[in-house]
C-alpha cells in the first residue's frame, strides 16, 4: 500500500503540474503557449500513467512494480540534481519519495498476484 501511495502522490503531483503549465501560458510565461501546451500534455500522460500504476499496485498486480521501479529510479538523478541547484528541501522530497518507493516496492510481497 506504501508504494501505491507513493505513486498516487506522484501521479496526483503530475496532474497540479499540468494545470500549472496551463496556468503559466495563461498568464505570459516566457516560454511560448505552444511549448506549455506541449508540456501540460506531456506532464497529463505521465501523471495519467502513474494513476494507472498506483491502481494497479494497490489491486496487487504484478505488472506495475517494473513500471514503479523503472519510474523512481528515474526520479533519483532528477532529485540529485535539485539538491545540487539548491533547491535543498525539494530535492530531498523527490529522493526521498524515490527511495521510499523503491523500498516499498521491493518489500511489498502480495500473496494473490493476479495479471
Amino acid at each position: 500500500m506504501v508504494a501505491a501511495a507513493t505513486i498516487g502522490l506522484q501521479a496526483l503531483g503530475c496532474a497540479g503540474f499540468s494545470v500549472f503549465f496551463l496556468f503559466a501560458a495563461a498568464h505570459g510565461a516566457t516560454l511560448s503557449g505552444t511549448s506549455h501546451l506541449m508540456f501540460s500534455v506531456i506532464t497529463a500522460t505521465f501523471g495519467l500513467g502513474l494513476g494507472c500504476v498506483a491502481r494497479g499496485l494497490w489491486l496487487g498486480l504484478s505488472w506495475p512494480r517494473a513500471a514503479a521501479v523503472v519510474w523512481l529510479v528515474v526520479l533519483l538523478p532528477v532529485g540529485l540534481a535539485m539538491v545540487q541547484a539548491d533547491r535543498g528541501l525539494v530535492g530531498g522530497l523527490v529522493l526521498g519519495g524515490a527511495v521510499v518507493g523503491i523500498g516499498a516496492v521491493a518489500v511489498e510481497s502480495r500473496g494473490t498476484v493476479r495479471l
